[in-house]
């Protein structure tokens, strides 16, 4: 899915993804729900620990 890009557009994509699980996080927090249950939550998640296999193909 990341495959290709290079690293700043890994971190920019890295950022935008954190900083709306963050938002969502805070969100499912207030309303009681776990983050866990949330998909959404979720898929972010998975994109994240994706970005990080990217960076570190990369980088080697």
């Amino acid at each position: 899915m990341f495959e290709g890009l290079n690293s700043k557009e890994l971190q920019r994509r890295e950022d935008e993804i954190l900083f709306k699980a963050m938002e969502r996080k805070w969100a499912l927090d207030a309303a009681g729900v776990s983050p866990t249950e949330d998909k959404l939550f979720c898929l972010w998640k998975w994109q994240l620990s994706e970005i990080e296999a990217a960076k570190a193909s990369a980088a080697a």
